[in-house]
């Protein structure tokens, strides 16, 4: 007896995309396939399910972990750091690591008796939903920083963003090996695409966590890198490297630009598909109050010209507007920089 796995997942995977298992079996009197999810870092079950084979695949069946796993893949949100010697924070809300196992429950001499199974390898998911059209590309390698490939960020920004010292800029990752040596690295230019000095910053070795996030805001910049003069910076560029300066990312650009004393900056957070927060920078918040009021017609008791109690006067119904509920709504319009 034997389980052959037709089907699984990458080791990394968006939880909100389909997370699909098929598996088989090479034996005919299966009657169903038990399927134990386990959280990896506590061993404890979070999932007990069964799936049954089909009529068309009389031997095998699959199930999509999605639905149980995007649960546990959260948000989290971390203000960007202040102190100097703070550029790197790790996360970890955003993956989730499990591993399941699998039972053939096979029919035998009238009633069900275990037969193989078979246990996975540790999996994570990360808190995401990529669009139908870049799932079906999807690929672990082109987001999993580790030695010998050139890979993304988690970002949905362009490679080039303008930066000033009110916005605030930071890039997400995910790392696959704790043990091996990479850091992101800070290089700074002058108008003249001249190397003024590069900046450093080691992750630290032997952390378990996954995911990490590299401050680029300028502001922060300016505090926890002192051997640079930022009066003569006009851009910088920031990728991960490992021990030999090789790169591990696409290099990604951020332009200076001073903001104009006219503009009032809004920094507006939001989640992007790869389920971490990044920043647009907006301007020149307008605000708008609106009130809805719900009101329905009654005709109140009265006392009327005849001097009688009544709900009308005069043969005319007392009508008034009688609210039921009152609602307000505010709106803030926005405005974006110059669209090149």
């Amino acid at each position: 007896m034997a389980i052959t796995i037709l089907q699984n997942p990458y080791k990394y995977t968006p939880s909100k995309n389909n997370i699909i298992w098929s598996v088989s079996s090479d034996v005919s009197n299966i009657t169903y396939f038990k399927i134990v999810v386990y959280e990896v870092v506590s061993n404890s079950i979070i999932s007990n399910l069964k799936i049954y084979p089909s009529p068309d695949n009389q031997t095998g069946a699959y199930i999509n972990l999605s639905l149980i796993l995007r649960s546990y893949a959260k948000w989290e949100f971390k203000p960007i750091h202040v102190p100097a010697s703070e550029l790197v924070d790790n996360f970890e809300k955003n993956l989730f690591a499990y591993k399941i196992v699998v039972t053939e429950r096979l029919s035998s001499s009238g009633g069900i008796i275990d037969g193989a199974s078979y246990t996975s390898d540790t999996n994570y998911v990360f808190n995401s939903k990529l669009d139908p059209i870049t799932f079906k590309t999807y690929n672990q390698n082109k987001y999993l920083v580790q030695s010998g490939r050139v890979v993304n960020f988690l970002t949905s920004k362009p490679d080039n963003v303008k930066v000033n010292d009110s916005s605030f800029e930071s890039l997400h990752f995910l790392h696959n090996d704790s043990g091996e040596v990479i850091s992101g690295r800070y290089e700074f230019y002058d108008k003249n695409n001249n190397l003024l000095y590069t900046h450093y910053e080691a992750i630290d070795q032997g952390d378990e966590h996954i995911l990490y996030r590299i401050n680029c805001s300028l502001k922060h910049l300016k505090i926890a890198v002192t051997n640079v003069n930022f009066s003569n910076v006009a851009y910088y560029d920031v990728a991960m490297v490992d021990y030999s300066q090789n790169p591990l990312t696409i290099n990604r650009r951020f332009i200076i630009e001073s903001l104009p004393c006219h503009l009032e900056p809004v920094n507006l957070f939001f989640v992007n598909q790869f389920g971490v927060f990044e920043t647009l920078q907006l301007f020149n918040p307008i605000s708008t109050l609106s009130t809805t009021k719900q009101t329905v017609k009654n005709s109140p008791y009265k006392l009327n010209s005849a001097g009688m109690i009544a709900d009308y006067d005069d043969k005319l119904f007392n009508i008034i507007d009688e609210i039921l509920t009152v609602s307000s709504e505010q709106q803030i319009k926005l405005s974006t920089g110059i669209l090149k």
